[in-house]
This record gives C-alpha cells, structure tokens and sequence, in this order.
C-alpha cells in the first residue's frame, strides 16, 4: 500500500490493471448470460467458456511479442485503446438479430481483447523491476494480486446484476466496458513519463527482433539451466492439475450430499467459491505474517497439505467448517505462492525474455488444468464422488512427500 501511495508508476500501473479488470469481470459473466439466451444456448455457452482458455494458451506468443516491444509504454496504452474500440464495435454488433456467424464475431471480439491483455501484462513485467526496489517487490506484486482478485471476485457478481437492471441491455453494457478500458489508458497517459523513464535500456544488439521459434528455444534453453526453475514449473504442472479439479468435484459430490448444505445447493456452491477468492486476496494483503521466511517448496507443500485435508473432510463428510476451512487456508497459501513466482522470475530471468518466460509458466500451468477435470470427474462420474477425492488425496499425499524431499535437496538458490 506504501508503494501504491507514493510511487507514482507503481500506482499508474495497478490502476490500470484494476479498470481492465473490472472490463473483463463484466463482459464475461455478461457474455454467458448473452450466450445462455440465444436459439443455439447450448453451443453459445460451451464456446463462451472454452475462449476463456485460448488467449492463456497464447500467453508465450504474447509474452515473445511483449519482450520484442521496445516503446512498452506507448503500446500498453495502444493495446487499451484498441480494447476499448473493439467493445465499442461489439456495442453496434450485439443489437442485430442473434445468429452463429454473428456470435462467433462476438466471440473474437472477446478471444482478441483477452490476448491484447495479455500481451499488455507482458509489457508490464520489466517496468515493475525499475519502478521497486528489489526488497519490495514481492510485497507491491503481491498487492497487485489482491487489488485484480478482489475486482474479479466483486465485478462477477456486479455484472450479473447490472445487466438485470439495465433489462439486459448488452449495447450498453459494451459501452460501459469501452469505457473501462478508456478509463485504464488514461491512467496509463497521465505518468506515461514516469513510465517511458522506467522502460528497461536495451543494447543495440537485442533490439534486432529474434524469430518466434529461435526466441522460444532461447526461453526452453534458459528454464534448462536454471534448475530451480525448471522444478518449479514441474510442480506448478502437477499442482494446477489437482487444485483446478477440485471446484467440479465439490459441485458434483455435493449434490448427493445435502447434509453438507449451507441453507441450500447453490448457496453452498457459491459459499466454497467464493471463499478460496477471500483467501487468496488476504493472503496477498498480508506479506508480513511469518510465511515469507518459508521458501516457495515448503509453501507449497503446506499449500498440497489444505489440499489433503479438503479430500480428507470430503471423504468423511463431517463438517462444511473444515472443508471451508481447508479452501481458505489453500488460497491464503496461494496468495503467497504467485506473488512469490513472480518476483522469483523478475529477479532471475534476464529483461530480454521476461515476458516470454512468464508465458511459459502460464501455459505450462493451463495445460495442467483440463487433465485434471478430465481424470478426477471422469472417476467421479464413472464410480462415485468418494472414489475421486480417494484418488485425489492419494494423488496429493504422494505429491506431498516428493515436494517435502525435493525442499530439503534443491534450494532456491540452486
């Protein structure tokens, strides 16, 4: 928060990062309902979830762009402008009758802006490094996580509401988000100075633009010589591939399972839900709690430790309490762990490949999800719920073990 209250950078970058996620919390809750009310409902929603992935699965080639990028700031305000244009145009588009070649156009629009936020995020990274001294940049990244979470938490359910009593007016929504993105780049232009004064100095040498594939090799060989690294992408994998199956498993064991209602079905649903988010926003609020003396291995083995005692309480079915419990401690852990990421690539990959290595670990980790939802759901459906949080608990049990001994060989500094 000091951060945020004196340095005048730092400030204009979160600000602008909050005002595009307040856009891109409403245009997606906004667009499935959209979606859920066209003739072909059932298509239409299932490619609105499914785009949410496609930009994420871009993020190297975005990060490669983002790196080759020498005037950083000049084009994260392009990028804002043009996110505002496009809702514009989806503002005219979204009043013509709803037919499929016009909501794959709308759906473009939304895959598009996705991956010019991308993009923009990656243009980001090295200004954070100049703008922080290096002994508070986990705590400024770790604001910036609270500050987009909670905006991405809050904003959901506002869209839902606003677009109610707006009579589900989407025009007018499209015009509210053009105008979140306008809004983002005027904070962006106000210190642009500060900004452009912050933008990394690179030799004449690196601002011949590399090819995508010799980049993407540069990036691989790099991540095979830092061994540190190159681990904790591995785990990063196989962690992502537990904690993104357990949402889907929780709604489905619970609709069998009433006595752990809280009132009803969806109330509950929405209650574990939202909590991990709480969670997570706390636990990047508070960076002085004691935890930060802990290295990234040891945080994320307690973090797989929540993760067993959530399979444990769902097994046994004996309190919604612990298994509350068990989803915040999770994601105040996690709360620590992506700032935490973050700082340690800053600190450790070079400016030139920043972006690019940051969208390595972004699909690395994506990958890891639908593989997840596919094998536990798949037991779950295929047997019982009880038989997939065995195998989840069994899966993270052993997982648990090979973190605590891999903590103990590979120091961070290796």
């Amino acid at each position: 928060m000091h951060d945020y209250l004196h340095n005048r950078g730092y400030r204009a970058l979160i600000t602008a990062s909050v005002l595009s996620g307040i856009g891109d919390s409403l245009y997606n809750i906004v667009f499935i309902i959209y979606a859920s009310t066209t003739p072909f409902k059932t298509l239409a929603v299932s490619l609105a979830s499914m785009a949410t992935f496609l930009p994420n699965l871009l993020s190297m080639v975005t990060g490669y762009w983002a790196d080759e990028t020498p005037r950083k700031t000049r084009w994260m305000i392009l990028t804002r402008l043009v996110q505002a244009a496009l809702f514009g145009v989806l503002a005219v588009v979204i009043t013509l009758p709803a037919t499929v070649p016009l909501f794959l156009l709308l759906l473009l629009v939304n895959i598009v802006s996705d991956t010019c936020g991308q993009y923009s995020s990656g243009l980001t990274l090295p200004l954070y490094k100049h703008l922080l001294p290096a002994s508070e940049l986990n705590a400024a990244l770790s604001f910036s996580t609270a500050a987009r979470t909670t905006v991405q938490t809050v904003f959901q359910g506002v869209g839902a509401t606003v677009i109610v009593l707006l009579n589900h007016n989407y025009a007018l929504f499209g015009l509210l988000n053009a105008a979140t993105f306008l809004l983002s780049a005027g904070a962006l232009i106000r210190q642009r100075r500060t900004l452009q004064a912050a933008e990394p100095k690179r030799a004449a040498a690196l601002h011949q633009r590399l090819p995508l594939i010799q980049s993407m090799r540069r990036t691989l060989a790099f991540l095979h010589h830092d061994r540190f690294l190159f681990i904790l992408i591995i785990f990063a994998l196989l962690i992502n591939m537990l904690m993104t199956a357990n949402a889907g498993m929780m709604s489905v064991t619970l609709l069998s399972t009433p006595n752990l209602w809280l009132s009803n079905y969806g109330y509950t649903v929405a209650v574990l839900s939202m909590t991990s988010s709480i969670g997570l926003i706390l636990g990047s609020l508070f960076a002085a709690d004691g935890l930060q003396k802990l290295s990234l291995m040891q945080l994320l083995a307690l973090s797989l430790g929540a993760e067993l005692l959530l399979a444990i309480a769902f097994l046994g079915q004996w309190s919604t309490g612990l298994i509350i419990g068990s989803l915040f401690i999770s994601g105040y852990l996690m709360g620590k762990i992506n700032p935490r990421i973050n700082t340690l690539l800053m600190m450790r990959v070079p400016e030139h490949q920043l972006a690019a290595m940051a969208g390595v670990v972004s699909m690395v980790t994506l990958i890891g999800a639908p593989i997840g939802q596919a094998v536990f759901l798949s037991i779950a459906n295929g047997i019982n719920p009880a038989a997939s949080w065995l195998a989840y608990g069994g899966s993270t049990a052993v997982l648990l073990i090979v973190t605590l001994i891999t903590a103990k060989k590979v120091p961070e500094e290796a």
